[in-house]
């Protein structure tokens, strides 16, 4: 979450202590200094037209959903999200008391991140501690058996988490026709487009690098500048 007080601006950071960098992060005490640097890049948009949002956060993808959840709100947009992890205690969300994720996959009010702003979710985990059993995007797709044609041409997903987890999303977008964009997660050692250490394979007819084995034009964009948020379609997974 995010917010301003007389002293600043404060922001809380999501995490998994994976390495150095996390470690250090975890031991950070109140009153500690850091410096930071942001916000960098694109964002989300809202397309005219549409009206309902589908919010997929994987893992530590979550933070851009919360953001995204607000700005939704005030736009008067609806919005289903999906949560997912391997096991409950790695569910980065605050489980309401008053109601529990549901096992059949069905969206309630059971966090509150997202029930604050009058949105549902749906919680899934891998080995069924919690929620529907199975990966979020068995969440996803039930949900998306449930819409109509209408419903549908008014939907666009956002989603944001592991590689893998984004690039099957993209593909129940395109099987399912909606419109989908997807917040890369990529290593950055600058975040402003110096470094080249976080590129892509974005589609480009117009001046390519290359071609894949199925003959899209291809060529390298960078996530920190020219991204992190992309057409589903256009990235070549």
């Amino acid at each position: 979450s995010r917010g301003e007080e007389p002293s600043g601006v404060w922001l809380e950071v999501i995490h998994r202590v994976i390495g150095i960098g996390t470690r250090w992060l975890a031991g950070l005490e109140p009153g500690h200094r850091v410096d930071l640097i942001g916000p960098l890049g694109n964002a989300f948009e809202l397309p005219a037209g549409k009206t309902m949002a589908l919010l997929v956060g994987g893992g530590v993808g979550l933070p851009p959903m919360f953001y995204l959840a607000q700005d939704l709100a005030l736009a008067g947009w609806d919005a289903v999200a999906f949560v997912g992890a391997r096991t409950a205690d790695l569910l980065a969300v605050t489980l309401a008391p008053e109601r529990k994720p549901d096992p059949d996959g069905s969206a309630n009010h059971c966090v509150v991140e997202f029930g604050r702003h009058g949105f549902t979710t749906v919680v899934t985990t891998d080995d069924g501690s919690l929620g529907l059993k199975g990966t979020i995007v068995d969440g996803l797709t039930q949900q998306l058996e449930h819409l109509d044609l209408d419903k549908r041409a008014k939907s666009v997903i956002f989603t944001c988490g592991p590689h893998a987890m984004m690039s099957r999303v993209a593909a129940l977008a395109k099987t399912y026709g909606i419109a989908c964009q997807v917040c890369l997660e990529q290593a950055m050692a600058c975040g402003m487009g110096t470094c080249q250490s976080c590129v892509v394979k974005i589609e480009d007819s117009k001046d390519p690098q290359g071609h894949t084995q199925e003959n899209r034009p291809w060529r390298y964009r960078l996530a920190c500048s020219d991204g992190p948020v992309f057409e589903s379609q256009s990235v070549v997974w």
